[in-house]
């Protein structure tokens, strides 16, 4: 986990990198604490490497101040050039002064970048990660997702993150779980 003040620098010493000799499952699980929100995010493994992503998180109808979308990629190579396109004019991307789109950020093997906006500080943030276009010229790893957010105009909020896989290994038939609560 980054701070939000520590996001849009590269990172050397976040993320993890698990090897193993045979096939092995991985998932790391965060708690917000106090028996708030939770969430899980579940390795891809080699699917999860490419060089062509497109993001997902929740719509944050109703946000609050804590409500965060981000984007997190991790070079698997030296010289890894990354660049986010496809962001909506306006939106205020953290600790970011520059123009968009995101263009050229340098990473080696291990090095880290996130992107991220607070849901409440403008109404363009609250969905406007959805979408972004990930590219990189070497292998990349990526996480996407929401600490803190909601589909729903209510109070209700928790984590939504995952590791996505690279465009060329999407299809179009999906599978889509109702789990047992409320439709909000």
């Amino acid at each position: 986990m980054v701070d939000s003040r520590q996001t849009s620098v590269v990172h050397s010493d976040k993320g993890y990198i698990i090897e193993a000799d045979d096939v092995i499952y991985v998932s790391i699980r965060v708690s917000a604490g106090g028996g708030a929100q939770a969430g899980a995010l579940v390795s891809k493994g080699s699917s999860a490497l490419g060089q062509t992503f497109r993001a997902g998180m929740f719509t944050n109808e109703n946000p609050q101040s804590n409500y965060l979308n981000f984007i997190s990629v991790m070079a698997t190579e030296n010289n890894t050039v990354v660049n986010f396109d496809d962001l909506p004019a306006g939106i205020l991307i953290k600790n970011y002064t520059g123009t968009l789109p995101f263009s050229n950020i340098q990473l080696n093997e291990g090095e880290s970048y996130i992107v991220a906006t607070n849901a409440d500080e403008d109404v363009i943030n609250r969905d406007g990660l959805i979408g972004t276009l990930i590219t990189s010229n070497k292998p990349i790893v990526t996480n996407i997702g929401s600490a803190n957010g909601s589909f729903h105009n209510g109070g209700g909020r928790d984590y939504g993150i995952d590791q996505i896989v690279d465009v060329t290994k999407i299809d179009s038939e999906y599978i889509f779980v109702n789990g047992d609560d409320s439709d909000g």
